[in-house]
């Protein structure tokens, strides 16, 4: 009898146990998903659906654009690009041609900016150009600077993240082609809590007329913006309320590697930014907003980075349980790439009346 008591309050105890994990489990992830100092507001539909298009794999990311047509990479076949018709839906396949037959890389990302297209890889390092329509791929920079994020801003000037040989930080700079390469690193840019390297982990974004360049942090309520040569530099606040990066970083392995302990608590997920507006992805739900939101759309958040306001917020829906990974804005469209599809939407007044670029030119969809 005493040994039945025994087991039965032991088992008890068990049952209690893994209760409180489960409570705290759950309790923890709604804190990360939910922050109810802030308020949104989602006026009645900045962005109406247009169409779905099938691609065929899930593979394919943005690399740009020209006029009405859409530059999809491949992750699996970094060789290969699809041309989208945003307006007749016609898609065409090409296929990129190194003059060096024999290059070796590890980590290829291809960036269309008109008249020229970019394959770049920062890890060995080296960045290829060559011209749209001819497609074949030249050298531009061999082993001037590595890199471990990378955007094309004109012919001859590449926006870049990477880590500052001096210090060990992330920091961003510009390589630059004139009659010899040039590399410019600007340590003042990012504002470091903690390590340097992962707190400020962020992402590059730039406008469609190259003119302004920005940085948003991943793991805290801010962004910076800047003119293309890193000047003039501002800084703003999101309409969350965490300030500062929230992650553990662990002690360097036998390889000299330094990981985190745990996930951090990001913020701010992927980021897009037009002539004025900021638009950011962000997971956390704010104050009367459903959890159940989350598995049927990503939220973004719209910020006038010039006036330095929060405007509104807008979704941008799922299809079929498969969420949006990427989004961007492209003239008066949205672009979103849900699993193997392209999904696209046209922006609508007031909200981006006067958030086109000068040269875009408005795209007709054909619908």
């Amino acid at each position: 009898m005493l040994i039945r008591n025994t087991y039965t309050k032991l088992i008890g105890t068990i049952i209690l146990c893994i209760g409180m994990v489960v409570i705290l489990f759950l309790s923890s992830e709604r804190q990360i998903h939910r922050n109810n100092a802030f308020t949104r507001r989602f006026p009645p539909h900045p962005v109406t659906k247009e169409f779905d298009l099938d691609i065929g794999y899930n593979s394919y990311y943005i690399a740009g654009f020209d006029k009405n047509y859409l530059y999809l990479g491949n992750q699996t076949a970094p060789w290969h690009m699809l041309q989208v018709n945003l307006g007749t839906k016609d898609t065409v396949h090409i296929r990129l041609e190194p003059r060096d037959r024999k290059i070796q890389y590890r980590s290829l990302r291809t960036s269309v900016l008109p008249p020229y297209f970019f394959v770049m890889d920062g890890t060995m390092p080296f960045i290829l150009r060559g011209k749209i329509n001819e497609w074949k791929a030249d050298p531009w920079m061999e082993r001037t600077a590595y890199f471990n994020r990378a955007i094309p801003i004109d012919s001859n000037r590449v926006f870049i993240r990477t880590i500052n040989a001096n210090n060990q930080k992330t920091t961003l700079g510009i390589i630059k082609k004139t009659d010899s390469f040039q590399v410019h690193l600007d340590t003042s840019l990012l504002e470091s809590q903690l390590d340097g390297v992962f707190d400020v982990d962020g992402m590059l974004v730039n406008s469609e007329n190259n003119q302004t360049l920005g940085y948003v942090y991943y793991y805290r309520n801010q962004f910076i913006t800047f003119d293309s040569e890193l000047t003039g530099q501002k800084k703003q606040r999101t309409i969350d309320t965490v300030q500062y990066a929230q992650l553990q970083v662990a002690l360097a392995n036998k390889k000299g590697q330094i990981q985190m302990k745990a996930p951090p608590l990001t913020i701010n997920t992927s980021a897009v930014l037009s002539k004025e507006l900021m638009l950011i992805q962000s997971d956390r739900l704010g104050r009367n907003e459903s959890r159940e939101m989350l598995d049927q759309a990503i939220i973004i958040d719209a910020y006038n980075y010039q006036k330095k306001t929060y405007e509104f917020s807008f979704y941008l829906y799922h299809i079929q349980k498969h969420k949006v990974r990427e989004f961007t804005l492209h003239g008066n469209l949205v672009i979103a790439l849900i699993d193997n599809k392209v999904s696209v939407y046209r922006t609508l007044e007031p909200y981006f009346t006067n958030y086109i670029p000068d040269k875009a030119q408005k795209i007709t969809t054909g619908r």
